[in-house]
């Protein structure tokens, strides 16, 4: 009696199970359908039931930075690499043998024409250029007794050819010690700066032994290889710049002082010389990125460089269109510094994406910040939007796994932070990851 009397409420139960199963499981089917219809690049394709069966919620709009396209003057240019040399520089070297008994300068300090560096010890020269005076002296006094003895023809012409070649010879040989008198005084050729110095006091100096390098820094010149091709767009006085390791930010001008006349048959080149705008800071020697200019284009639209898709083949930006980012194939002319000339594909005042495009497809919601220090923006997304965020939506990194701070770290670097300033953000921000288990 009690099992007849319970199978109507068991039937009932397991009735209303499988009733529970197949909703479920059709729930489940339309869920994929959906998500098989969205496009796949959109953030927040996969956590469309994130709420539960049957609930939904829109995708997240992605943090971005834009800037507008704008229509400037833009110049293409032949680069290139070189190193800096002064147009003045020599070695300056003995031309007699003697030690040094004085020193008058040092490396690094700025001498004017002519003015003495060094000297040698002129004892001995200076005794042979008496010697030589003396003999000159006395050459003279017989001279000028053959002269008399001449007008009276009281000399053979012979002995008188014979006094005048004594003379001359006692001339020459004085002339040449008090020349060589002269070199034991080191003088600077040209006004410039003194680059090394090779001698020390009391040194034993032979002729021909160098004693010092004078350089002049103003102008200096940087020779760079134009392949031959490229020649007809190079000419005497022509426009172009230098960036510098040392100042990377800044450019120094320059303009072409001398192209060679002939290519160089081993590499297919020609030297062209640059002289360079020094202010003060350049020295011989330094490395150097060069940039001839060779055609300017005024009015054309300009972009920055960062505008551009680094996720495609080809040349690619993304346009700001309302809340919107719409994927525009572009094409490309000048390139400058930051900027990019575009030729199609974009119009003069839309507003292209330049921070935040990483991950972005056509019609990803988007949400346009002020600028790269204060908006979200210049902080890494992750397409997951599992990130740890603070109360302001920024990212909370102390929060993070390892492997979501090194994903980070990652983003930063691709556009551009160096690693003091990927550290100093991420510690600025809440300190170093933690340890999440897993």
């Amino acid at each position: 009696m009690f099992e007849q009397k319970q199978l109507p409420t068991i039937f009932l139960a397991m009735t209303l199970v499988c009733a529970g199963w197949l909703a479920c499981s059709k729930g489940d089917s339309e869920s994929q359908q959906g998500d098989a219809r969205r496009p796949s690049g959109q953030p927040g394709a996969s956590a469309g039931h994130a709420g539960g069966p049957g609930g939904g919620r829109p995708a997240a709009a992605v943090p971005v930075e834009v800037a507008k396209v704008e229509r400037r003057s833009i110049s293409s240019y032949i680069e290139t690499n070189g190193t800096l040399e002064a147009e003045n520089e020599v070695d300056l070297v003995a031309r007699v043998t003697a030690p040094v008994v004085d020193l008058k300068v040092e490396e690094g300090m700025q001498v004017a024409k002519g003015q003495i560096l060094a000297r040698l010890d002129d004892s001995e020269l200076r005794a042979r250029a008496e010697i030589s005076r003396a003999s000159l002296q006395e050459a003279e006094q017989v001279f000028g007794r053959a002269q008399s003895l001449k007008e009276n023809q009281l000399i053979s012409p012979e002995e008188y050819d014979q006094v005048v070649t004594r003379l001359e010879t006692a001339r020459a040989q004085a002339e040449s010690d008090r020349i060589q008198l002269g070199y034991t005084e080191i003088g600077a050729p040209f006004a410039g700066l003194v680059v090394a110095r090779y001698i020390h006091y009391a040194e034993q100096v032979n002729a021909g032994m160098p004693l010092f390098r004078i350089s002049d820094f103003d102008p200096l010149l940087c020779p760079i290889q134009i392949p031959e091709r490229d020649i007809p767009k190079v000419r005497i006085g022509q426009s172009a710049y230098l960036n510098l390791e040392a100042w990377p930010e800044e450019r120094f001008p320059a303009r072409v002082l001398r192209i060679r006349p002939v290519v160089d048959a081993a590499t297919g080149t020609v030297r062209v010389s640059l002289e360079v705008e020094t202010k003060g800071r350049l020295r011989p020697g330094m490395f150097a990125r060069a940039f001839v200019q060779t055609e300017t284009r005024s009015g054309a639209m300009v972009v920055p460089r960062s505008a551009l898709s680094l996720e495609s083949i080809g040349d690619t930006v993304y346009v700001a269109e309302g809340d919107t980012a719409s994927r525009r194939e572009v094409q490309l002319g000048f390139k400058e510094g930051d900027f990019v000339e575009v030729l199609s594909g974009v119009s003069e005042g839309e507003e292209v994406v330049v921070v935040g495009q990483d991950g972005l497809s056509d019609g990803t919601p988007i949400q346009i910040l002020s600028g790269l220090g204060e908006g979200k923006a210049s902080e890494p997304q992750d397409a997951s939007g599992d990130i740890p965020r603070g109360p302001e939506g920024r990212l909370d990194f102390s929060q993070m796994t390892p492997e979501q701070l090194e994903r980070a770290k990652e983003i930063m670097r691709t556009r551009g932070l160096s690693e003091e300033q990927i550290e100093e953000r991420i510690g600025g921000a809440g300190g170093q990851a933690a340890q999440k288990p897993e």
